[in-house]
């Protein structure tokens, strides 16, 4: 039986579902309960075999790819899952590290995505970070993933179908508007699923990272981080369980307007919200906090944020 990684579709979902027997024996770091074994088994620790002697950013080929190589059996294969790691502590989240971290992790997002759509069967680019127990990760070292895809995900067809940008037409709602700068903001949107979700969006339309300016990469980067640091400090100083979805454009599509979702897992400084019935059987979110209050919570610890060491 091949452990090579394939994509079911759903008729019933009308999605793919991935099928990766490869990643049957990795098991969640959650499980593996000594410390000291955590770091051992580690494998982007400095001292254990790692890939990461410094600081910074450092893109690796994911040994345990949730989707097979493109055009396999000829001489153009390309690894379409990679790994970015980031800092050589085996502790400091991504909002712990310095502002400049978080711009590389997005410039080397931007590069393997342009280097992934070079080749024809990528259609689109997935680029995320899971972060606590409630995720699974087989890796507790702080990293992100990139993922090359030959098909476009249901979530990222949605603005095709539009006659102009939602985002573009849209409101700028100061209610809603937790951070703004000349080129990005952060804002809880309206239809936000959980209580302190956030998007990261640049002011102009751009479809992707690769067409960003060097101005609004760092602005991005820099109300991405200072999202990161919200999230702890509503939390009770400690970081929440929490997702990056870095959403952008697919292959040629310029109607799509690039957004992060940050997506945290708390409700208030002690306790999760986690997923219900509704959500995991419907996909239908039960919010307890409306967007504007939550909003007006995440300015109000803002200065704290902004006031952090870089």
């Amino acid at each position: 039986m091949s452990s090579e990684p394939t994509a079911t579709w759903s008729p019933v979902e009308h999605e793919r579902v991935f099928r990766v027997p490869g990643r049957r024996d990795l098991a969640p770091q959650a499980d593996i309960r000594s410390s000291a074994d955590l770091i051992t088994a580690c494998p982007f620790c400095t001292g254990a075999g790692g890939a990461l002697a410094g600081g910074g950013v450092r893109l690796v080929p994911s040994k345990h790819p949730m989707i097979a190589l493109t055009e396999p059996g000829s001489l153009t294969q390309e690894q379409l899952h990679w790994v970015l790691v980031y800092g050589s502590s085996h502790s400091r989240r991504l909002g712990d590290l310095p502002a400049t971290v978080t711009q590389e992790f997005l410039e080397l997002v931007s590069h393997k995505t342009s280097r992934l759509f070079a080749h024809p069967s990528v259609k689109a680019v997935f680029a995320f970070e899971s972060v606590g127990d409630h995720f699974g990760p087989t890796v507790a070292h702080p990293h992100g993933q990139v993922v090359g895809l030959p098909f476009v995900p249901r979530r990222l067809t949605l603005a095709q179908a539009a006659e102009s940008c939602a985002v573009c037409d849209s409101v700028i709602r100061q209610d809603l508007t937790v951070m703004i700068t000349s080129h990005a903001l952060v804002q809880v949107p309206a239809w936000s699923r959980l209580p302190f979700e956030m998007i990261i969006l640049p002011r102009v339309h751009r479809p992707d990272l690769a067409s960003l300016s060097a101005e609004e990469t760092t602005a991005m980067a820099d109300c991405l981080h200072t999202g990161l640091r919200l999230c702890r400090l509503t939390h009770g100083g400690e970081m929440p369980p929490y997702l990056i979805n870095v959403m952008q454009a697919p292959r040629g599509d310029t109607s799509h307007h690039l957004r992060i979702e940050l997506v945290p897992l708390h409700k208030d400084e002690r306790t999760l919200k986690r997923p219900g019935g509704m959500e995991l059987g419907l996909g239908i979110y039960l919010n307890p906090l409306l967007p504007e209050v939550a909003a007006g919570i995440l300015r109000e610890v803002l200065p704290g944020a902004r006031r952090c060491p870089p």
